[in-house]
């Protein structure tokens, strides 16, 4: 038993063992006065909760009994014992599980303790993938500076370090977290680091794809056109050789809004089109609508008709209805006022355009392109103070995300549209 407990002391001596305490104690309904019984106070227990107290062994015991636990069922297991490896990636598969099923919170808190014990017990290899799964688990609950946080740690992993394909994949993680927190020229630079990183790798590799797939988005945000028609490039040659459907059809849609960016809209509707064939609703619907979004875009700045734009709004505005985020309503309230404009229906027009605001997960170059296009809206209804204000705003977060070509362009929108006002 000395040998499990000193393996407890190291787990223990980490904030990450209160929450599960905590975690545990709730499932079971008991309140802290409960788990406490005669032993111990309950505000002895809120400190072990809390992390600020660790336990001695005849209390841990305790506890575990309490809560009706053995002491390896509570995470307690000598170094010495050959099930502990075991052990410790069947709990990983259980967070994976519950992160498959939508169970974030509790996903992340058992990712948490099982960190803890990995590194105690020396499994480098289960930490560094519970460490992983922690990090996209911060995704879906969209805590971008914990998530941050992990990744910055996983970078500096030697395991990480000592393989080329698992710092690919980090390093393109960081890209694609810091383009939606609009660190435009911190997303090219680990775009970058990703994409020398997987080098040696073969197209068919995840992470060759992956990295490729952020620098290229990264280019792509910050107008850096060139850079990402050339890396773009690479990609579509060896696009048969990608490994899933899903690979393909992000690589298609990304090689569609260079197109758009470079002011070549018709070439893109092919892109799209292949895209949504191979990114079909019933393999991710937010996705799926997001894309039909961005189709709407590229639509809009052809010539086509309107009722087949009106038919795939109202698909997007269902599909959002039921898995869309604050931040997919504003990028649809910007598409939808431009489309309403074009038939002349400007105050439906103007109403979408005033719902353009910040929302959580909106990236702010994205937020500078619909203020952009809520501005046009406003101009273009009689509203021209407004045109201006959006106009001014989108500059700013342009120039703010470091995306200066799109803020120069921006900029000369407003000298515009306050000439035209003060013309009139």
């Amino acid at each position: 038993m000395a040998r499990v407990f000193d393996v407890w002391s190291r787990v223990l001596d980490q904030p990450a063992f209160g929450r599960r305490l905590r975690y545990l104690r709730r499932q079971r309904e008991m309140s802290q006065s409960e788990l406490a019984g005669g032993d111990v106070s309950p505000s002895y227990i809120s400190l072990i909760e809390s992390g600020r107290r660790m336990p001695s062994e005849e209390i841990a015991q305790t506890i575990a009994e309490r809560l009706g636990l053995s002491l390896h069922e509570f995470g307690v297991v000598a170094s010495s014992n050959p099930d502990d490896r075991a052990d410790l990636v069947r709990r990983l598969v259980v967070a994976r599980s519950a992160r498959a099923e939508g169970g974030f919170e509790f996903a992340a808190e058992e990712l948490v303790a099982l960190v803890g014990e990995a590194d105690a017990l020396g499994e480098d290899d289960v930490a560094w993938e519970a460490w992983w799964e922690l990090a996209e688990t911060y995704r879906d609950l969209d805590r971008p500076g914990d998530r941050d946080a992990v990744l910055r740690r996983l970078l500096d992993d030697p395991l990480t370090n000592s393989s080329p394909r698992l710092r690919a994949r980090v390093a393109a993680a960081i890209a694609e977290l810091a383009q939606c927190r609009g660190r435009l020229a911190e997303a090219v630079r680990a775009g970058e680091q990703a994409v020398a990183a997987a080098a040696d790798l073969d197209a068919g590799a995840l992470e060759w794809c992956r990295a490729r797939l952020a620098l290229i988005a990264a280019y792509t945000a910050r107008d850096d056109l060139d850079r990402a028609a050339e890396a773009l490039r690479d990609m579509l040659d060896r696009l048969d050789e990608l490994p899933t459907d899903r690979l393909r059809g992000l690589a298609c849609w990304a090689a569609a809004d260079v197109h758009l960016a470079t002011g070549r809209p018709a070439d893109a509707v092919p892109l799209l089109e292949r895209a949504a064939d191979l990114l079909p609703p019933r393999a991710d619907l937010r996705q799926s609508a997001r894309l039909a979004l961005a189709t709407v875009r590229v639509r809009l700045a052809t010539d086509v008709t309107m009722d087949a734009v009106d038919e795939l709004l109202g698909w997007t505005r269902h599909a959002f209805s039921l898995v869309g985020t604050d931040a997919d309503r504003v990028r649809l309230s910007a598409v939808e006022a431009t489309a309403l404009a074009r038939k002349e229906q400007f105050d439906l027009a103007l109403a979408r355009a005033a719902e353009v605001r910040p929302a959580p997960g909106l990236p702010p170059h994205e937020l500078a392109e619909c203020l952009l296009a809520a501005a046009e809206v406003q101009v273009a209804g009689g509203r021209p103070a407004d045109g201006e204000k959006s106009c001014r705003r989108a500059a700013e977060l342009f120039d703010e995300t470091g995306a200066h070509q799109r803020a120069a362009r921006a900029w000369r929108t407003l000298v515009d549209v306050i000439a035209e006002r003060d013309g009139r």
